[in-house]
Order: C-alpha cells, then sequence, then structure tokens
C-alpha cells in the first residue's frame, strides 16, 4: 500500500484531499507546513509527497522540494499550485525536479491519474534500485554507447522513463549526437514496442503541408486535397511518435500540437469530427527551446508541456572517456557490414589524438570519419596518419565527406567508388582537395579513380 504526505497549511483542504486519497487506497499523513514535513520524512518513508507551493511559514514549498531532492532524490513530488503562480510551478517541474503540477481548484480525476502515475515511477525506481549491480555497469543501450559518469545518467534516465511508462518526452541534444537512436530504443524496449513507430522531421517538411501530415485532412479541405488522409497522429495511435526537430514546427502548428497533447484528440484538417487518439509523443530539438521562447519562436505554454520529462544527450566532447569504447564498437559494427573489409585496430596514438578532438558534429562526425577510414584503408591497423586533416590540427574546417549508404545489397567496392565519387562531387574534380577530404594520397585517390573508371572532369560543374 503507497503511503503519501500532504503538505498545506489550509486544514479544509487537507482533510478533503486525505479523504479523498484514502479512498483510492492510499496511506495518508497530512501536515500544516514543511518543518513538519521534514521530520515526518525523516521518521518514515513516503512513496510520494503533495505540496503547496506557498505556505504561510518562511520555508516554503519550493524550499521543501529542494530539500527532498537533496535527500531522496527519486522521491515524486507534485507541486499544488494556484494560477497566478503557475509559471512558478512549471519552473520546479523543468528544472528542480518536481514530477508535475496541480493546478488549484484541484480536479479529483487530474490529482488521481497523477498521483497514480507518480507512484508508478516511483515504483519503477525501486526495480531499478534493485535489479543493477554496481560492479557491472550497464554501458550499451542498442547503439548508445558510454561508461562514463555522463553516459550512465542518461541510461539511468531511459530506465525511469521506460520502467515509469511516460507518454511524453522531450530529447534535447546537439546535431549528431544521437537523440533519434534515443528514440528508438525507448520505443524499442518500452511497452509500446510492438506497436508502430512513426518519424517525422518537422524542419524538413513545407510549413504548408506539416499540419496535413501531422493531423490528416479531409477530401475536398484544400485545392490538392482529393483524398481523405489520415494523419501521423492516426496512423501512430497506440504507438510512438517521433516529432524530431520540435524547434522548428511553425508558431501556428504549435498551438495545435499543444491541444493534441493536452486533450489527446484530433481534428483532420477540413474535418468537423475529433478523434481520439494514444499516443507516445517524443519531441527532439537541437535548439535552445527557453531562448526561442524568450525570441517569440516557440510557445511558452508548449515548452512546459513538453517538457514535463526532461532527456538531455550529452555532446561528445563532454564525456571523451566514452571515445576509445566508441570506436571499438563502431569498428566491430562496420566489420559486421562489410565482409570483405580488414579488420581493423586503432593505434594508442591514433586513439589519443581521437579523444584530444572536439567533435563539432559528435557521434555522427566520429562514426563518418571511421566508416571513410575503415572503407579506404588498406591497412590493418589505423594510425594517425589515416586521420583527417582537421583531427590532427583543429584551426581546420571539418571536410567529411557523408552520402546515403544502402542497408542491403552493397558490395565493398561500390562503397569505395560512392566515397571517392562524393569526394570528387564536393571538390569539383580537383584530385588533391579530393584526396585531402578523403585523408589519402594523391597517387592512392587516382590508383582508386582508375579502378572505378571515375574521370576528373566528369565530376567539374563550371565547364
Amino acid at each position: 500500500m503507497a503511503s503519501i504526505l500532504i503538505v498545506d497549511d489550509d486544514p479544509a483542504q487537507l482533510t478533503i484531499l486525505q479523504r479523498i486519497l484514502k479512498r483510492e487506497g492510499y496511506t495518508v499523513e497530512i501536515v500544516r507546513d514543511s518543518r513538519a514535513a521534514l521530520e515526518s520524512l525523516e521518521k518514515q518513508m513516503f512513496d510520494l509527497v503533495i505540496s503547496d507551493m506557498w505556505m504561510s511559514s518562511r520555508f516554503e514549498g519550493r524550499d521543501l522540494l529542494r530539500e527532498i531532492k537533496r535527500t531522496d532524490p527519486d522521491l515524486p513530488v507534485l507541486i499544488m499550485t494556484a494560477f497566478a503562480e503557475l509559471n512558478d510551478a512549471v519552473n520546479l517541474v523543468a528544472h528542480e525536479g518536481a514530477f508535475y503540477y496541480l493546478e488549484k481548484p484541484i480536479q479529483i480525476e487530474v490529482m488521481k491519474r497523477e498521483v497514480k502515475h507518480a507512484l508508478q515511477t516511483r515504483g519503477a525506481l525501486r526495480s531499478i534500485e534493485t535489479e543493477s549491480d554496481d560492479s557491472t555497469p550497464k554501458i550499451q543501450i542498442d547503439e548508445i554507447v558510454g561508461d562514463s559518469g555522463k553516459m550512465q545518467d542518461l541510461f539511468k534516465n531511459m530506465a525511469r522513463i521506460l520502467r515509469s511508462g511516460v507518454t511524453q518526452v522531450l530529447i534535447t541534444g546537439e546535431t549528431g549526437s544521437g537523440k533519434s537512436l534515443i528514440a528508438r530504443a525507448l520505443h524499442k524496449h518500452g511497452s509500446r514496442k510492438n506497436k508502430q513507430f512513426i518519424s517525422i522531421n518537422c524542419g524538413a517538411i513545407p510549413e504548408t503541408l506539416i499540419e496535413s501530415e501531422l493531423f490528416g485532412h479531409e477530401k475536398g479541405a484544400f485545392t490538392d486535397a482529393a483524398h481523405q488522409k489520415k494523419g501521423l497522429f492516426e496512423v501512430a495511435n497506440e504507438g510512438v511518435l517521433f516529432l524530431d526537430e520540435i524547434g522548428d514546427l511553425p508558431i501556428q502548428t504549435q498551438s495545435k500540437l499543444l491541444h493534441v497533447l493536452e486533450e489527446r484528440e484530433i481534428r483532420r484538417i477540413g474535418g468537423t469530427q475529433n478523434i481520439k487518439v494514444d499516443v507516445c509523443v517524443i519531441a527532439a530539438t537541437n535548439k535552445n527551446l527557453i531562448q526561442a521562447v524568450r525570441n517569440s519562436m516557440f510557445r511558452e505554454d508548449l515548452y512546459f508541456r513538453l517538457n514535463v520529462i526532461p532527456l538531455h544527450v550529452p555532446p561528445l566532447r563532454e564525456h571523451p572517456e566514452d571515445i576509445p569504447l566508441l570506436v571499438n564498437f563502431l569498428i566491430q559494427k562496420f566489420s559486421g557490414e562489410y565482409a570483405e573489409a580488414l579488420p581493423k585496430q586503432v593505434t594508442p596514438q591514433a586513439m589519443s589524438i581521437l579523444r584530444r578532438y572536439h567533435w563539432p558534429g559528435n557521434i555522427r562526425q566520429l562514426e563518418n570519419y571511421l566508416r571513410r577510414i575503415f572503407v579506404l584503408s588498406e591497412n590493418e591497423v589505423i594510425d594517425k596518419d589515416e586521420l583527417p586533416p582537421e583531427i590532427l590540427d583543429t584551426s581546420l574546417p571539418a571536410t567529411d565527406v557523408d552520402f546515403d549508404i544502402p542497408e542491403e545489397g552493397v558490395s565493398l567496392d561500390e562503397i569505395i567508388k560512392e566515397y571517392v565519387g562524393s569526394a570528387l562531387a564536393k571538390s569539383n574534380g580537383n584530385q588533391i582537395q579530393s584526396a585531402k577530404l578523403l585523408g589519402i594520397s594523391r597517387r592512392k585517390l587516382q590508383h582508386r579513380m582508375q579502378k572505378y573508371g571515375l574521370r576528373s572532369q566528369d565530376f567539374k560543374t563550371d565547364l
């Protein structure tokens, strides 16, 4: 039986909330100020604290929250707040660890739902503590690799999200840090793993089409609407919808997304019926949404709604101790993809250089560089001479060569030809620049060109 501590200086509200939650089968203790709450927390273990934000004592709900998070970080705290204090309460959720807020006057069904949700999370965290073994830390979830403190914290937060079954997550992090991998892992290992995973890049869809993509449209809703179309929220019903680059969503569409997140229903463009949807929404962004809110580029209420369960992915430069682990993982991955390639090892000197580089493109940049070296090198050992020039001299701009590699039925020769062709195209057929992009000598480039029938003039655009 879960135990709940309620803190409020209003005796009438204390009594009402205690009566309601006892009827739900919980053990409930009530106190009238934060200091009394701390005394109760020292004497016994609670599964949840519900606290008013402002109380008559000098030790307020904010102070109580901070003290609880200092002594028991995993104990969920629900904040009760009046409308005038709503922004402050949301900040406590977004930045200081409150589980969620309850707006006064308290809606009973909303409170029951949030209490149940918070207690499920508390139970999940205890399960993790029981099952974990500090002597054998988990260092990988699918292709998300890392043994550093920052990555272990990320894995723990992912585990908490998976165990609690939350339906809304905001993933933040720089470009190339692995946000989409995390979204897919949350789906793969979550309760909706047997349902659809739908992904959309909000910045890649024209503003005139994004609402139709998300919410669908009825036949005749606009000029080109020849047929009824289901939006991605409908398609992903009971599954997961991944909204990548959410910071690029147009303001007008943001208001409609907010409505969907709050009411869990959509209306197709041109439609008259509201359609209920049960979708786990995972959003991701490489932008500073707080700054976007200040610049009136992102709705504040949508940011707070999305940021209830935040998940931050650290840039690679903040955990360079994971680079050797990542390098070995990626080389094993490439060995499985390209059976014809030579097995590769990285010398200690080359590894030291890789660790010192600042990796502005994060893990994606590291993977692209290693893939290129792995495919083009004819040596079994990757030494510092195989590394791109900009890694050795950080004053040089990145010169990575990237392209789409088919996942099925591609030979190593096709991959090498594509790499060389991409470099020639990027350098307008200039062999010296192409060799530099590929990190190989001009003689080796010419040998590759001859082998694959590539000519410089075929890549010149200024003829």
